[in-house]
């Protein structure tokens, strides 16, 4: 019987997929209840699942659930303040696990500055909805000053709204934009450069490697895996 080669591409394309998923996944890292720690992480519900939902024909982001599959908070952030910088890496697109990143410009009201993903462009998005993503740090810019926060704040509202999204935008082009990419031209343009490797492309890893920001919240995130 003569072999069906195109079953078997097929099969062997599926098997790939499948194991690079596997990969995706495996690297999105949510310590259960059992493994929680003050260093690992602080839960404030009951036991959660975490399931994907569509942001974007290619893109998914990662929600906490109940065992009724409705939403839940998997946490609940604290001591937030203007200009905090908040990562997640529960955002995929495809097989690749690039996170999300934004920064709050008003604390009281909760509201974060985003870039969200194709055919939309940065806006103001609402705190509460990082308390549902199963993965989230807060980071702060070290010897901060009100001047220095309120400066860049102002520009954030005044020169980095409505720009269009592109997951590949790089630093020196100012009419696209995507989210890590957003958060370092709002701080890059009051002259502070938070990408800690210094690349054409910037991502919420680079940024949460910056000499230049400390920690304030982890919630998620193993001690022994920081990304």
């Amino acid at each position: 019987m003569k072999p069906n080669y195109y079953f078997i591409t097929f099969l062997f394309f599926i098997l790939i997929i499948s194991m690079l998923n596997f990969l995706v996944e495996l690297n999105a890292y949510t310590p259960n209840h059992a493994e929680n720690s003050i260093s690992v992480m602080k839960q404030a519900t009951e036991d959660f699942k975490v399931v994907d939902y569509p942001i974007s024909l290619i893109t998914l982001e990662e929600r906490c659930v109940d065992e009724q599959n409705q939403q839940v908070k998997c946490h609940q952030l604290q001591d937030i303040q203007n200009g905090d910088i908040l990562i997640t890496k529960s955002n995929h697109t495809l097989l690749y696990r690039h996170g999300h990143a934004g920064i709050v410009l008003d604390a009281e009201a909760g509201l974060v500055l985003e870039a969200l993903g194709y055919g939309t462009s940065s806006r103001l998005e609402s705190l509460e909805k990082w308390d549902y993503y199963p993965t989230v740090k807060v980071l702060r810019l070290k010897n901060r000053t009100e001047e220095t926060i309120s400066e860049l704040v102002e520009r954030a509202m005044s020169d980095f709204l409505d720009i269009n999204y592109n997951l590949i935008a790089t630093k020196t082009n100012m009419n696209l934009t995507h989210c890590s990419d957003i958060v370092w031209k709002v701080f890059n343009a009051i002259g502070v450069d938070i990408d800690s490797n210094g690349g054409w492309l910037v991502t919420p890893k680079d940024i949460s490697q910056s000499q230049y920001l400390y920690e304030v919240e982890s919630y998620g995130f193993s001690a022994e895996r920081p990304w």
